[in-house]
């Protein structure tokens, strides 16, 4: 009890250090419910007897940690009495006159509530409500605290809505009130407000009258509140006082705003302009204030600290400027308000306007300035795109994309003219002497750096077309950037001025280029250099190189290595993941001039700070990615080191499985040896898989890391695809063939017990081993698809079933009758009382369930010509199967949406329908989808497809499939798409791919009939095959199973040249 004792009162230590640990104690001891009931007996007492303040804070903790014992433990520790003592107590608190006390409450209130309401607090809500209803400011902040966690967690729609009309005008009575209630009381009730909103937007299709009635009961009442609250001048009201916490209710309201916007814009419509300047008005009056504030390094200007805690509630002038600017953004996409933004002949005042606002708020602050000037880490992390924390430099990036997005030249054309002005105010700053001048230039080049890909994208069709383009890139990089490059007086402005060059760096000559890597290359070299400008060079160096890969020679590119290796073990976090990123890019220039002797130190190098922090994700993957690089460059001295430097050391890491079957560090080596293998050429290098085998399989047949598994699958397939005589001639120590090891890891994760998602990866390795090792698997194989189908009968995910479907898809296409012929003779046990099932049917039903979110380039053609053999078979067991077909409309799902306990009551039903018929519906899918991805952003302008005719003289097919025809002319644009240079072609047989996407660009299956297919001609003679022979009733299949819009697409498959 003393030790309880000791951590209540050390919860109250002022040293923030001793005030955690304390928590952590108290979380601890309160484990024990015993010691929880004593604490128990001895609080309750006391903390009625109005003990002092602090100490009631400390108590409300053990409060607190008793209902969480409880909840953790499912039963009712101290007593159903004690409980309701507590809760009456607790709520009782809710009013405290010491705010300490008061806001503990409630948070032990809102943990109370989450479990035992309603159940066993059916009154809270009612108390609630009435506590927000009372005439005392501190009953009121006490309880909408509560109601707004309670409101957004655990009410349903169907609770929420009955109370919404008791509840929404007393709130905004509150919002109504300033010489009453707190600006942060009167904030949550907006908030509030706003999860109503979200709320009936999330039931507008399941009560569409009852929503349209609410929302126009309660919206124009809100929003002529929002309207009046606005009017009052921000400046003014934060130079009224010694508070900001007003600024909580701007913050509010254009976060309720954008959330109307996007949930009931209609709602909005009317007074959207009204709103947007009102934003833009704000962001024009508080720009001093934020000057001074955040921005100047002269300036004096003391922020007022808040009470506040709520994160959800801010009341600093920063957050209130990133709402300010990202609700801007989000309006600007409204047609409604095109005229603030742009005229008849170009950028309106207001486009103007927001480009100034958003280079004048990017600008650094001091605490920018303060943090990234000693700490690389900090730089890096808020410089980086995917890393950036939300803030009012990320706000006023997106601010410019999204203007850029919306309004095209106009928006460049506005950015270049407030650029200019920036610029000028600047030079005019530094003729003054002033320390900040060089701000405005920095955040300028930030801005357009961050728009690069639209910016080249203008000039190149400017040149085009033979106009000037109406930003003047070219004058930056011959009048300004290069005058900064130079310029360490300013080494924010220096480094950015190199980042910004390499952002364009496929825009510049090809000399150009070089002197600026030239010169970044320098600057790591230099002693006197800074932080942010060696950083920055790092960062340039990075874009260069994977930029300019045919541009950058490899000698300055090993240069450029031999100076970023040694600054690895000097970083740390952050900013050494940016240069082992670097030396990634750097490598893959560099590769042909590496001698063993750079290539050795680059693998000592990483391995060692990868040791020394294996446990980092984003380090893990900066070095799986180098070492992939590495392991591209087909020259003997980066082959060797791999071979006996890199896979000795990851392999002996990895052997620490053995000890800890959960070992993050082996797991993370293994991650690293499937990048190694996964960057190898084909063939893989000699003796390759013999450096990891021995390891692989032991770990493989132990491992109970799930992840562990897939890893070691993966691996073993790259070796099949690649080079898969490295398995065939592998011999363990005690014999066993290599192939026999991956069987028998294949049949373990068959099991019907073993994980889906270990097992993800083993559908993929045995259709790879039919394609590169069918001989050698032949006398196997029978059995092998026997554990495939009875495994499918009780896969429960989608991704595992297409792992298990995908072999026989690949087996179809070259070899249906011997496939068919082996389903036709296999049985599935039933699961539980179910009797046996035909294979075939089992495989069939499926795969017609779950092809719809099959995933990959080769794996959908694979598919798809499975698919059409078998269609085209005249098995009579094909014949026979019937598989799911079209979802039934019943009144239970009609017009509804299906939660998951209606779904539960009343459970969707479907037709059934021969498997003939719906594979028909699903390769007419492949067609439709093609058309619909060639043509997003089109639905405007589908007129234009209305009166395509082919004019080349071959109409054989003109008038096929004309009975399908329905005249619906929106799918008319699918007969342009079907031809010999259609976005079906395109989307079917495209090999080029720069970000990954559905395209498998290995080179291992660039040589694979099926990856070379050209599947446009495949499915149009498909159809017309089918069509004309009537093959398995194709016509009466399609007359009477395929919908309207899949006749269509039908009839002009049929009519396409």
């Amino acid at each position: 009890m003393d030790q309880l004792v000791a951590a209540l009162e050390a919860t109250l230590d002022s040293n923030q250090t001793n005030r955690v640990q304390a928590e952590l104690l108290l979380a601890k001891l309160s484990d024990d419910s015993q010691v929880r009931q004593r604490a128990l007996d001895a609080t309750f007492p006391d903390f009625q007897r109005s003990a002092s303040d602090d100490r009631r804070g400390a108590q409300l903790l053990l409060l607190r940690a008793d209902m969480g014992g409880q909840q953790r433990m499912g039963a009712d520790c101290a007593g159903g009495q004690v409980k309701e003592q507590v809760r009456a107590l607790i709520f009782g608190g809710l009013a405290d006159p010491v705010r300490k006390v008061r806001l503990a409450c409630a948070v032990v209130v809102s943990d109370i509530a989450h479990s035992d309401w309603p159940d066993e607090w059916p009154s809270l809500m009612s108390q609630m409500l009435q506590l927000v209803s009372s005439s005392s400011p501190l009953e009121v902040e006490g309880g909408m605290r509560v109601l707004k966690d309670f409101v957004g967690i655990d009410l349903t729609e169907d609770q929420l809505l009955p109370i919404a009309k008791e509840m929404l005008p007393q709130l905004l009575t509150i919002l109504g009130s300033p010489e009453t209630h707190s600006p942060t009381t009167r904030a949550r009730s907006i908030l509030i407000f706003r999860q109503c909103i979200m709320t009936l937007f999330t039931v507008r299709e399941e009560h569409p009258e009852a929503v349209k009635i609410a929302i126009g009961e309660i919206m124009p009442q809100w929003l002529d509140a929002f309207r009046q609250l606005l009017e009052v001048d921000p400046l003014a009201e934060l130079s009224s006082g010694q508070s900001w916490d007003g600024i909580a209710i701007r913050i509010a309201i254009f976060h309720t705003l954008e959330t109307i916007l996007n949930a009931f814009p209609s709602s909005l419509k009317s007074s959207l302009p009204h709103f947007l300047s009102h934003a833009s008005a704000h962001l024009s009056n508080l720009s001093k204030v934020y000057n001074e504030a955040y921005l100047s390094s002269t300036s004096d200007f003391s922020i007022p600290t808040s009470e506040e805690e709520d994160s959800d509630v801010p009341t600093d002038l920063s957050s209130l400027i990133a709402t300010l600017l990202d609700f801007v953004t989000q309006v600007s996409r409204k047609k409604g308000v095109k005229e603030f933004f742009v005229g008849k002949r170009g950028p309106a005042q207001g486009l103007e306007n927001s480009m100034d606002q958003a280079l004048a708020y990017a600008r650094m602050t001091t605490d920018d300035e303060d943090s990234w000037a000693s700490d690389p880490n900090a730089f890096v992390a808020d410089e980086d795109d995917e890393m950036v924390s939300w803030n009012v430099r990320a706000a006023c990036i997106d601010f410019v994309t999204g203007l850029i997005d919306a309004f095209g030249d106009a928006a460049l054309q506005s950015l270049w003219s407030a650029f200019q002005r920036r610029a000028a105010e600047s030079d005019a700053a530094k003729s003054r002497s002033e320390e900040d001048w060089w701000k405005g230039y920095e955040s300028g080049l930030a801005l357009v750096g961050a728009t690069a890909t639209d910016l080249m994208e203008h000039v190149q069709e400017s040149a085009e077309e033979g106009t000037a383009p109406v930003f003047d890139l070219g004058r930056l990089f011959t009048s300004i950037v290069p005058a900064f490059l130079t310029s360490p007086d300013v080494p924010f402005l220096q480094g950015r001025s190199f980042v910004f060059a390499s952002q364009f760096s496929q825009a510049l000559p090809a000399e150009l280029a070089t002197q600026y890597v030239d010169a970044a290359i320098q600057l790591l070299e230099l002693a006197s250099a800074g932080v942010p400008v060696k950083v920055s060079a790092v960062r340039a160096l990075n874009n260069f190189f994977r930029h300019l890969r045919e541009t950058i020679d490899a000698g300055r590119a090993a240069q450029t290595l031999a100076r970023l290796l040694p600054l690895l073990p000097q970083t740390t976090e952050n900013t050494l993941v940016l240069i082992v990123e670097s030396c990634e890019a750097t490598l893959k220039v560099a590769g042909p001039n590496l001698d063993v002797q750079t290539c050795s130190s680059v693998v000592s190098t990483i391995l060692n700070i990868w040791l020394a922090d294996s446990k980092d994700p984003m380090m893990g993957n900066a070095v799986c990615e180098l070492f992939a690089a590495l392991s591209s460059i087909a020259t003997p001295a980066a082959q060797n080191c791999i071979l006996t430097e890199a896979l000795p050391t990851l392999a002996t890491v990895l052997n620490h499985i053995k000890g800890d079957p959960f070992s993050p560090q082996a797991g993370a080596a293994l991650e690293i040896i499937d990048s190694i293998f996964d960057g190898q050429p084909t063939p893989l290098g000699p003796g390759l898989f013999d450096g990891v085998a021995g390891v692989l399989f032991d770990i493989l047949a132990i491992a109970e890391d799930r992840a562990i598994v897939q890893s070691g699958l993966h691996v073993i397939t790259t070796v099949v695809r690649k080079d898969v005589n490295q398995l065939l001639s592998w011999r363990s120590a005690q014999g066993a063939s290599g192939l026999e090891l991956v069987l028998a890891q294949v049949g373990q994760l068959l099991q019907p017990g073993a994980s889906e998602s270990g097992g993800l990866f083993v559908g993929d390795l045995v259709l790879h081993l039919i394609r590169t090792a069918s001989s050698s698997l032949g006398p196997v194989l029978p059995d092998l698809l026997k554990a495939f189908v009875t495994r499918l009968a009780t896969a429960e995910t989608a991704s595992f079933s297409q792992s298990l479907i995908l072999p026989f898809a690949y087996l179809a296409h070259t070899q249906a009758d011997n496939i068919l012929t082996l389903l036709e003779g296999i049985s599935v046990p039933g699961v539980g009382s179910a009797p046996p099932a035909p294979a075939l049917q089992i495989l069939l039903a499926k795969w017609c369930d779950t092809v719809e979110v099959f995933q990959g380039y080769w794996n959908l053609k694979v598919n798809t010509v499975g698919l059409m053999q078998l269609y085209l078979s005249q098995r009579t067991s094909l014949q026979q199967v019937q598989v799911k077909g079209d979802l039934l409309i019943t009144e239970a799902n009609a017009n509804s949406i299906m939660t998951r306990a209606r779904a539960k009551n009343n459970p969707d039903q479907f037709s059934s329908i021969p498997f003939h018929a719906k594979a028909l519906k699903i390769l007419l899918h492949d067609v439709q989808r093609a058309g619909d991805d060639a043509t997003i952003g089109k639905k405007d302008g589908m007129d234009e497809f209305d009166d395509l005719d082919s004019d080349d003289g071959d109409d054989e097919w003109a008038d096929e499939g004309g009975e399908f025809r329905t005249g619906d002319k929106d799918l008319d644009f699918l007969s342009d798409m079907l031809g010999n240079d259609g976005a079906l072609s395109k989307y079917m047989n495209d090999t080029s791919s720069d970000d990954g996407g559905l395209v498998d660009d290995d080179e291992d299956l660039k040589d694979d009939p099926v990856y070379s297919l050209d599947v446009q001609a495949s499915l149009v003679a498909f159809f017309k095959q089918a069509y004309e022979s009537n093959s398995n009733s194709f016509r009466q299949l399609a007359e009477q199973y395929l919908s309207s819009p899949e006749k269509e697409v039908l009839a002009t498959v049929l009519g396409s040249p």
